[in-house]
């Protein structure tokens, strides 16, 4: 007699979902190898509802992480004891340096490992190469010194009026128990200085601390200009390494269903 292979629908679905097996006309349901291919069907579907739930859970997490990374907004640091700040438009500072050559800038420490996708300093400038630094210092009780250099740059900047500079560090990340300095410096004259009158006393913001204005190696300043860190938590952000974990994974658990 010719043998022939049909579509069997006789199998329970499994997650909703009904299962369509070529079963030969000469296997008994209660044969051995009517069993062999039950359980065969049953483990595939198996692995693929485990793949397919770890699939599902991994994206939500990254998208759960990476949104809450990309959503932290920029930390402008103010002083507690001057919220306003003063411009000095109208004044003898109005047009010029005012020791910007030397660099002015902001310390700090974090009280856990923070990292910095960006920094800021606010300003009004024409025409101005500006640059940066973000330093790892030692300090005493009115000066500083610079250690490690951990991020540095500039560019040419014009501002539409006083608005904030920006530059990226890329996820550059801050370690807790540290003395930190990030500053500015320019040549040339600025159209105005703004800067808050914090009478040279420390305050904190969120994961900041000990923050202070400086002006070249001195601490015992009595202004501080505006500046800003887009920062968050970088134990909140997974790394590399285990994000290549997670992918080897899904990519064995495809590997598996491709060969059942």
């Amino acid at each position: 007699m010719q043998s022939a292979w049909i579509v069997s629908k006789n199998i329970t679905p499994i997650g909703n979902v009904t299962n369509h097996v070529l079963v030969s006309p000469c296997l008994h349901k209660k044969s051995p190898a009517w069993h062999k291919i039950c359980n065969n069907v049953i483990s595939h579907n198996k692995e693929t509802t485990m793949f397919a739930n770890l699939f599902r859970s991994t994206l939500l997490c990254s998208a759960l992480l990476f949104s809450a990374a990309s959503s932290a907004a920029p930390i402008e640091f103010v002083p507690a004891n001057d919220k306003v700040g003063f411009d000095t438009a109208g004044t003898e500072y109005a047009v010029s340096n005012d020791s910007w050559w030397m660099g002015r800038g902001l310390t700090f420490n974090v009280n856990s490992a923070q990292s910095i996708s960006s920094i800021g300093l606010l300003h009004d400038l024409s025409g101005i190469d500006l640059s940066f630094g973000l330093y790892e210092i030692s300090k005493t009780s009115i000066t500083l010194s610079k250690t490690t250099t951990l991020a540095s740059g500039g560019a040419n900047v014009t501002t539409n009026g006083r608005e904030w500079i920006d530059f990226d560090l890329g996820g550059l990340v801050l370690e807790a128990g540290k003395d930190y300095l990030l500053e500015f410096a320019f040549t040339g004259n600025a159209n105005s200085n703004f800067y808050y009158n914090n009478l040279n006393e420390l305050w904190s913001q969120g994961a900041f601390s000990g923050l202070d204005g400086t002006m070249g190696p001195e601490l015992a300043n009595f202004v501080v200009a505006g500046f800003r860190i887009d920062a968050v938590d970088a134990t909140a952000v997974p790394e590399p390494g285990s994000l290549a974990l997670i992918a080897l994974g899904i990519a064995t658990l495809v590997g598996r269903r491709k060969m059942v």
